[in-house]
């Protein structure tokens, strides 16, 4: 019952009585208080399994681990003789220094990459962000390099595997979260934590470790981007070398495509919110990978924007790579430049980018940078300057058509002396066919003008012809 006292209501209770007993009544005992409702968005306290960070020493020890275990394999399984280092051989290269190495393409332009995005994602896997996980990159890159190898030490090696690997162990570090589901279970969490630890090992290592792998709760949503597209392209190629495509090299390819988040509008707050991927398998080569480029969005400033227009000024870092029996060229570069983006009629849209495309290590072949007794490498290195063109007509995550263009000049450190002038270009048409089913064409262009210190000048052109199915 309830008893009106001065200044309000008291509720009275009466107690449980024995028989026979008068009741008495008595103020309620206070009602526990209920928790606040948490927002439906909120993760429960339970999901927070993961602990994010940083651990800057523990990232620290994780990347000298994967230097200890890499050399172990080497110097134990494969039995290297590179791999025999002692203290006499660390002394000669602290003495010795830097120098360029005369590895094959394949091996510095993506191989030292990938090692680097181990490194990289050590330091990200441990609650480190991109700025600080940059100079952990390359501590690991300058242990392997010093402490690691009876071969002097490498400057192409420590760019390649430090600028490299921030981009693609970052890339690899955000497409294995495409791929986890903390809300799966049995074999389907099984397998997306196999294929997470495939796409970024050490993470999938960690998540072992942490005990991740097992543990039940809501999916982080900063997993998944606002947009996000992705295709793959099948098809018939045809590679010029210096000649008629009718008398080039009949070849298949497989090409691989990732749009992750959206460069040109919407948000962007941290490093590779926003990036670009490809990688293209080919046939008859000598590379497993013949062609990738990845570039992903930095920082961003908007200049204009209306209801249809946006334009930012962006800063961007690239790796690119091409590696063909006609050519070879790739590098680490940061861009500088103009992102632009309009809206069409019929959910369509048109996306230009200009850029400014400061290369700080570029690999180009060449005919004479193996030295007077041919065993060098077959390309020379630099750092280079150029302008970068990129157009794509969009039909809602339909990228129809196509246009790049770029022109940059390296100029040779380490090789045959001089410079190269290097054209590069392709157009495509991918037509909407049946659902996601698609079918286009593409036609590629690389022209090559070496300017050498000690022999003649070379100018050699390049076509490549595409036609494929693609899967949207």
């Amino acid at each position: 019952m309830a008893r009106s006292v001065p200044g309000g209501v008291v509720a009275l209770c009466a107690p449980e009585l024995l028989p026979g007993q008068e009741t008495q009544w008595a103020p309620c005992a206070p009602a526990a208080e209920e928790p606040p409702a948490l927002p439906a968005d909120a993760p429960r306290k339970d999901a927070l399994r993961e602990d994010t960070g940083p651990h800057p020493w523990r990232a620290l020890g994780e990347v000298t681990a994967i230097n200890l275990f890499v050399w172990t394999w080497d110097r134990v399984i494969t039995n290297k003789d590179w791999a025999r280092v002692s203290p006499s051989a660390w002394k000669e290269n602290l003495r010795t220094g830097f120098v360029w190495d005369q590895d094959g393409f394949s091996t510095n332009q993506f191989a030292h990459p990938y090692h680097g995005g181990l490194y990289y994602t050590a330091a990200r896997d441990n609650g480190l962000p991109y700025v600080a996980a940059v100079p952990l990159t390359l501590l690991g890159s300058a242990q392997w390099e010093l402490f690691a190898e009876t071969e002097p030490p490498s400057v192409n090696d420590l760019i390649n595997t430090t600028v490299g690997g921030v981009a693609i162990g970052e890339a690899l570090y955000r497409f294995s979260s495409l791929v986890l589901d903390t809300e799966a279970r049995g074999r389907e969490r099984f397998v997306r934590e196999l294929t997470a630890g495939l796409l970024s090992p050490v993470r999938g290592f960690n998540r072992v470790v942490r005990g991740d792998v097992s543990h039940h709760g809501p999916t982080p949503t900063e997993w998944w981007p606002d947009d996000i597209a992705g295709w793959a392209s099948l098809g018939y190629l045809k590679l010029g070398d210096g000649r008629s495509l009718a008398w080039g090299e009949d070849q298949f390819f497989v090409q691989l495509s990732l749009r992750y988040g959206d460069m040109y509008q919407g948000g962007h707050h941290r490093p590779f919110d926003s990036f670009d991927a490809r990688v293209q398998f080919t046939t008859r080569e000598d590379s497993l990978v013949s062609n990738a480029r990845l570039q992903g969005l930095l920082v961003k400033s908007t200049l204009w924007r209306t209801e249809r227009d946006e334009l930012r000024l962006g800063l961007l870092q690239q790796l690119s790579y091409t590696d063909t029996l006609a050519y070879e060229v790739g590098g680490q570069s940061l861009d500088f430049g103009l992102l632009h983006e309009r809206q069409l009629p019929k959910r369509s849209r048109l996306r230009t980018a200009l850029l400014v495309d400061g290369s700080i290590l570029t690999g180009v072949s060449s005919e004479h940078s193996d030295g007077e007794d041919g065993e060098g490498r077959n390309y020379d290195y630099g750092p280079a300057l150029g302008l970068q063109l990129q157009m794509a007509y969009l039909r809602e995550d339909w990228e129809v058509v196509t246009l790049e263009a770029g022109a940059s000049r390296v100029l040779v450190l380490d090789g045959s002396g001089g410079s190269h002038q290097v054209h590069q270009a392709q157009v495509q048409v991918d037509l909407p066919v049946y659902k996601h089913l698609g079918m286009g064409s593409q036609l590629n262009f690389f022209q090559r003008h070496s300017v050498f210190e000690s022999y003649p000048d070379v100018t050699k052109d390049t076509w490549q012809l595409r036609v494929f199915l693609s899967l949207h």
